[in-house]
């Protein structure tokens, strides 16, 4: 009676010291990007929401450099979720697609879209000789338009960027055989026209920065022909930015790059079951992070997107069906 009692109480022990590993929670690390930005912003909220609606989940949020660093962060483990511009998506997928395909990596949630802005400085030629002198008439005090401009004329030039927006001028030169030297130049206003260097920066508009360059006088804001532009990459949007030109507002049409909140998809499905979680709750709570005025302006745009059931052209997490019929 007494081995028994002994087995029984050793049982017992191991038990209690199995028991909580089972059931330890998983750190689901989600890559966003600076502390000041959307994406952190963003990502923030998500978690704020969503941690306590997670089975057996939480989610912590990680500064990171942005897009590319996700994308690379979700390959070697670091994160198992990371907010990446589309287009940045696509381009990898296309470079490297053993790495990121639709099997590996899948969609939690669209998030934001953020707009193109071709600048073009003072004086520009471009180094073909059919276009030199195109702009000029612009930079008139008169003139308030803005110049549309094709894709072609971008090819073989230099172009000026810097931090998510160096990837995005390259995915843009790689989609459209445009051959283009993308430079990284200074993140601030003092960057001269006489450079004679075009800048393509990716961002929210109003773009304090644009507005700055802008407001120089130095620089034209191009418009971008979406029609055209999605014929060969549907997956950037249209979108039309709205600045004071001399002394008047001004919409200017371009294309945007939708972010996506990207999960790290694994074999096993009940490995995914945070990743549904997930993308159930953000659906569930879309119009309350709208409304918060705690949470980030740009969730009234994410609202819109969910309400109007748009997709990218790429592979989902499933909902909880279940759980979107409840009632509250």
């Amino acid at each position: 009676m007494k081995k028994t009692s002994v087995k029984i109480l050793a049982m017992g022990l191991v038990a209690s010291l199995v028991a909580p590993a089972a059931l330890a929670m998983q750190d689901i690390k989600v890559g966003s990007g600076g502390p000041k930005g959307n994406y952190f912003s963003m990502a923030k909220d998500i978690a704020s929401y969503c941690n306590e609606e997670l089975s057996n989940s939480d989610i912590s949020v990680h500064n990171t450099g942005g897009s590319v660093d996700n994308l690379l962060g979700m390959q070697n483990k670091r994160f198992n979720i990371g907010i990446v511009q589309e287009d940045v998506l696509q381009y990898h997928a296309k470079r490297s697609p053993s790495k990121v395909n639709k099997n590996r990596v899948k969609v939690i949630s669209g998030l934001h879209s953020e707009a193109v802005h071709l600048l073009i400085p003072k004086g520009y030629q471009p180094k073909s000789g059919d276009k030199k002198g195109y702009f000029d008439k612009f930079f008139s005090k008169k003139s308030s338009s803005t110049p549309k401009i094709e894709l072609n004329m971008l090819k073989g030039q230099t172009i000026g960027s810097w931090g998510g927006s160096i990837v995005s001028a390259e995915a843009l030169g790689y989609f459209f055989n445009l051959n283009l030297n993308v430079v990284q130049v200074p993140k601030d206003k003092q960057v001269p026209a006489s450079n004679k260097v075009p800048l393509l920066l990716v961002g929210g508009h109003p773009y304090k920065v644009v507005e700055e360059y802008l407001a120089s006088g130095q620089w034209l804001l191009v418009s971008l022909d979406y029609d055209k532009i999605s014929q060969t990459a549907s997956f950037y949007s249209r979108e039309t930015v709205n600045y004071k030109i001399n002394g008047k507002v001004v919409g200017t049409p371009t294309i945007g790059v939708r972010a996506l909140l990207l999960g790290k998809s694994l074999r096993k499905k009940s490995r995914n079951l945070a990743m549904t979680e997930i993308a159930t709750c953000i659906n569930m709570n879309a119009a309350d992070l709208a409304d918060d005025p705690e949470t980030n302006p740009l969730w009234n745009s994410v609202f819109d997107y969910i309400e109007d059931e748009e997709q990218v052209d790429w592979s989902y997490f499933p909902l909880d069906e279940s759980k979107l019929n409840e009632e509250y």
